[in-house]
């Protein structure tokens, strides 16, 4: 009784107290931003104030102080309250302390928008905030919509969002592509920039801020009840539905408005209210106090990371977007490390691939012998090969190729020497990306895990890119070297922050796609500097097999039959680790040591292919899946007919690739990301609504 009166008396003093530290923590965020703008603004405005008025001095004075500096500084406020406004609801509407513009995709599809509104006059004209808007919101529901809905678990809807990235990066390379000229700008662009030359770009975005402003009090005070659960928010009087697609609405104007003022900032909506959430007393802060809180963090985020860049003189090289993700990628992985922001999260359930019963092909497959499925498989390839290399504009028939061969047909022959290196560095690079795949969701467990994902692949990209850039005649042993560089590095990272959580699936693919986002970036950062070829390195990190010779082929082989003995070791153990932890290390397999064994060769695996044909996408995602659906249950069966699959889609995208537009090609990157995607996001929205009608 003593107790609960207790109780009684001290709860009163609980919102009071919560108030307060908040109050502290908005009056310390205000006095940060204040001195840092003054800091920044008074040698402009000393300069301005003690030069002659009509002075030339006076009138350059003034054009580094209210064209440049004070236009920057309203830029940075701006655009990082807005994302910080965006991730504190996206967070609320989710209850998923994981959601944010980034990680659904809100970003990326926004940034498309501004490419194309860049780089195409006539879209510009409609107005880019609106078309950004657009391509935001389309971005949200796709990931959403994928991840099964606003109930989606965290990693469900973490995955989704990463995959719905993938495909707009892969588009907004496409776009860059195609628009050579304007490469260098549009990547400085992309990669986030609060240069401002005036005020009216900023005053003209700032308009599109009146409508979500005055939204968001209407929005908040019913997104509060939805933290009790969908069930007491409707009980209390809430329209659980239309209060969401409010607050997504909202959300991404929000996002959509920062965009267009500066381009994709990264993990700011994500970083500034965890960040808050992490401060002590902040957490039990309601949404009323969340939302300014964390525009503040946002906005003092941006600008402390703006005013470092240019104190130290690295303006013209390193742009804020990429300062912003050099920062806020560690803060990230700090509190992934910690998982004090989401602490029953990261241990959430498994997702379990959506595979069934073997079908009858896939039965007779494994009733054969090893002989005779060898054959039956070299048999495929040769049939693979030879439709690969004869089609095109120039159709090769068996009788121009025994002319080849033997001399008399020079043409034949050229077309041959082109065709066939490159089509079989798509053979080859398909089997070890998917069966890298296979392996890092068997670990992760989940069936959206892969080299992408895991930020195996971009870190691969990114030292290969810059081994390119710093040596242009490196041979393949470099290449390959860089990229088990770049590789092994995001899977030591990897390892290491996830020891502690053992290696959580949540845990494991959120430390990938953050420092995969980071290594994007930094190779988006890269092009900028280069130029003399930068489209050539920008089809290069989309991935393709264009100009691909019998040195990637060779490069190649070694690890294919390498990976033959390696893989087929290691399909017992994964089997064993699909029955979960506990029943794996009761059946005496060392599941701590197999993680990160297993990872490790499935990194090995995806680096020698990105050595040879760069980061393509997506294999590594949809060729284990497919895989699944045909069956396979056991790894041992899993592992070759996914080889098989990623073999023949890289090989039907690099014929496509060079066969669409004709004599223009197609990277063949893209072509897997626009087909690999929507399969995807596909599947995922039919296992949802399968997950529903079982739950009914």
């Amino acid at each position: 009784m003593t107790t609960t009166v207790a109780i009684r008396k001290r709860a009163p003093a609980a919102p009071a107290g919560t108030g307060r530290r908040a109050g502290r923590i908005a009056i310390g965020a205000i006095v940060l931003i204040a001195l840092v703008a003054a800091m920044r603004v008074a040698p402009d405005l000393l300069r301005w104030w003690r030069a002659a008025p009509g002075s030339d001095a006076a009138a350059l004075a003034h054009v580094f102080l209210f064209d440049l500096g004070l236009p920057r500084i309203a830029a940075a406020l701006v655009a990082g309250g807005c994302l910080g406004i965006a991730g504190a609801l996206f967070q609320s509407l989710t209850r998923n302390p994981l959601a944010s513009p980034d990680l659904l995709g809100v970003t990326g599809g926004a940034q498309l928008g501004l490419l194309a509104s860049m780089l195409v006059p006539a879209l510009a004209g409609i107005a880019s905030v609106p078309l950004l808007f657009v391509c935001g919101l389309a971005a949200a529901a796709c990931a959403i919509a994928a991840a099964g809905g606003w109930r989606a678990t965290p990693l469900r809807l973490v995955l989704a969002g990463s995959v719905c990235m993938l495909l707009f990066a892969a588009l907004s390379t496409l776009v860059l592509a195609f628009f050579e000229q304007n490469i260098a700008g549009a990547a400085l662009w992309a990669n986030g920039s609060l240069y401002q030359p005036g005020a009216a770009g900023l005053a003209l975005a700032a308009r599109w801020l009146v409508a979500p402003l005055v939204a968001l009090p209407f929005v908040m005070r019913p997104l509060d009840p939805l933290a009790l659960g969908d069930d007491a928010a409707a009980a209390a009087g809430v329209r659980v539905d239309a209060t969401r697609l409010a607050a997504t609405v909202v959300a991404v104007a929000f996002t959509s408005v920062a965009v267009s003022i500066a381009g994709p900032l990264s993990y700011v909506g994500l970083v500034a209210p965890n960040l808050i959430r992490q401060i002590r007393g902040a957490r039990a802060a309601r949404l009323g106090a969340l939302v300014p809180l964390s525009a503040l963090a946002g906005a003092a985020l941006v600008l402390v990371t703006d005013s470092a860049v240019l104190a130290s003189g690295l303006d013209a090289t390193l742009s804020t977007g990429v300062a912003i993700a050099l920062v806020g990628t560690p803060l990230m992985l700090m509190m992934i490390r910690r998982g004090a922001a989401w602490s029953g999260v990261l241990h959430g359930p498994p997702e379990r691939a959506a595979g069934g019963r073997s079908t009858r092909i896939v039965g007779w497959l494994e009733r054969l012998g090893w002989p005779l499925r060898s054959a039956l498989f070299a048999a495929v390839a040769l049939v693979v090969v030879y439709v690969g290399v004869s089609s095109g504009p120039e159709w090769l028939a068996p009788a121009r190729w025994f002319a080849a061969l033997s001399g008399h047909d020079p043409l034949a022959r050229m077309l041959l020497d082109l065709r066939m290196p490159r089509l079989l560095c798509a053979l080859l690079a398909g089997a070890l990306l998917a069966v890298s795949g296979v392996a890092m969701q068997s670990v992760v467990r989940n069936p959206l895990a892969g080299p992408e994902v895991l930020g195996v692949t971009q870190g691969a990209g990114l030292v290969t890119l810059f081994a390119l850039s710093a040596w242009p005649l490196i041979g393949h042993v470099g290449l390959a070297a860089a990229a088990l560089i770049g590789g092994g590095l995001s899977l030591a990272i990897t390892l290491a922050l996830n020891h502690r959580h053992r290696y959580a699936p949540l845990a494991v693919a959120l430390t990938g796609i953050v420092t995969g986002a980071l290594w994007t970036t930094l190779a988006q950062w890269l092009i900028t500097q280069e130029s003399v070829q930068p489209a050539r390195f920008v089809v290069w990190l989309v991935g393709g097999t264009y100009g691909r010779s019998w040195g990637e082929v060779s490069m190649l082989v070694p690890w294919c039959v390498l990976a033959v003995p390696v893989f087929a070791w290691l399909a017992k153990p994964l089997d064993m680790l699909a029955l979960g932890d506990d029943q794996a290390a009761a059946l005496g397999l060392p599941v701590a040591m197999l993680r990160p064994l297993a990872l490790t060769i499935a990194t090995l695996a995806a680096c020698a292919a990105v050595a040879a044909v760069g980061p393509i996408g997506f294999i590594g995602l949809m060729a284990p899946h497919v895989a699944t659906m045909l069956g396979a249950r056991r790894h041992r069966t899993r592992l070759w007919l996914a080889a098989a699959c990623g073999a023949l889609i890289l090989a039907a995208a690099d014929l496509a690739a060079r066969t669409l537009v004709a004599p223009r090609e197609v990277p063949a990157g893209v072509l897997t990301a626009l087909i690999g995607a929507p399969y995807l996001l596909g599947l995922l929205i039919l296992e949802a609504r399968r997950a529903r009608r079982a739950a009914r």
